[in-house]
């Protein structure tokens, strides 16, 4: 399959490419250059035009763009590109005929229900309800493409991890250092496997999917689906003690 991947350089991106380049033809797209790769294409997301010209030609996209954490208040630029990166990618992918299309969400969606245990989350706990602009983003990511599947047919699988971390270095998205680990916890290449497995995945129309690796996320979500719907565990689990 001829996968584009947007996100390349990320921190779940870089790590996804590799594991999609075993198994598909992969074009990298990111704003910056994609570190130990050749040919990678950079552009913005924002910028229709280049959107449109590098999604051409493909048979599927893997979203994993994220914007610094730091960028989603006051003049940040991390709910633009959020949102109006994945409309650009939506509408390209609906311009020219691309029907796959997989989304690395959040757990955010739900941040504006009562947290567990009070609330069980699940795939399809709507409306979704956000608690901050960061979780309002992923929200409207959600609904673009939720509308650009019942509108134009598009096959849309999301991923929600909640807290990605590498588990070898310890460190978080925004390279900030932990000493343990929360319910909602997983590593960034868990998060990579689970868009692989969504990608390749029979008979999507429109879903998503919770990824955890703690008992804690096991009761908190509806990870059991995910296991069974896209034959998925995660390799690395852990023992919240936060």
């Amino acid at each position: 399959m001829r996968v584009l991947l947007t996100g390349a350089a990320g921190f779940v991106g870089r790590i996804a490419l590799d594991v999609l380049n075993d198994r598909h033809e992969v074009t990298a797209f990111d704003v910056r250059d994609v570190t130990d790769w050749t040919g990678a294409v950079v552009g913005d997301v924002l910028d229709y035009e280049a959107v449109l010209k590098v999604v051409a030609g493909h048979d599927a996209i893997v979203n994993t763009i994220m914007a610094p954490n730091d960028s989603y208040g006051g003049d940040g630029s991390g709910f633009t590109v959020n949102v109006s990166g994945m409309y650009n990618l939506l509408e390209a992918a609906r311009e020219c005929g691309i029907n796959r299309f997989v989304h690395t969400s959040s757990g955010a969606v739900h941040t504006g229900y009562p947290s567990p245990p009070a609330t069980f989350l699940h795939r399809d706990l709507y409306p979704l309800r956000a608690s901050g602009p960061y979780a309002l983003s992923k929200v409207l990511q959600e609904e673009l493409a939720r509308n650009f599947h019942e509108q134009h047919g598009l096959s849309i699988a999301a991923i929600r991890p909640w807290g990605i971390i590498d588990a070898e270095k310890m460190v978080t998205t925004d390279g900030s250092t932990i000493d343990g680990f929360y319910w909602g916890a997983i590593d960034r290449r868990d998060v990579a496997s689970a868009l692989v497995c969504a990608l390749e995945a029979e008979n999507i129309e429109y879903e998503c999917f919770y990824v955890m690796a703690t008992p804690g996320g096991s009761l908190a979500t509806d990870i059991a689906y995910t296991e069974m719907r896209l034959g998925w565990k995660p390799s690395i689990t852990f023992d919240e003690n936060f």
